[in-house]
């Protein structure tokens, strides 16, 4: 999700984007690529968390707490 400050008129106005399925599906796709240039790749659990999170389905705090625990594993 990204909030956007606008001014319009005087007041303040807060937009709100949601990011479609495609675009967080891209953004993923690309942070991937990124990673396999400096020669690191997501494993399969590594990639469902960031899905989940992506996806509103996990809270950052679980996320957080999630991607911790799995660092400490490697």
């Amino acid at each position: 999700m990204n909030i956007n400050i606008e001014y319009r008129n005087k007041k303040r106005v807060l937009l709100v984007k949601r990011y479609t399925h495609e675009k967080k599906l891209r953004a993923l796709l690309n942070t991937k690529a990124s990673l396999a240039i400096e020669g690191l790749h997501l494993t399969a659990p590594e990639e469902q968390l960031v899905t989940k999170r992506a996806n509103g389905k996990m809270k950052n705090g679980d996320f957080l707490a999630r991607a911790m625990e799995i660092a400490k594993n490697v």
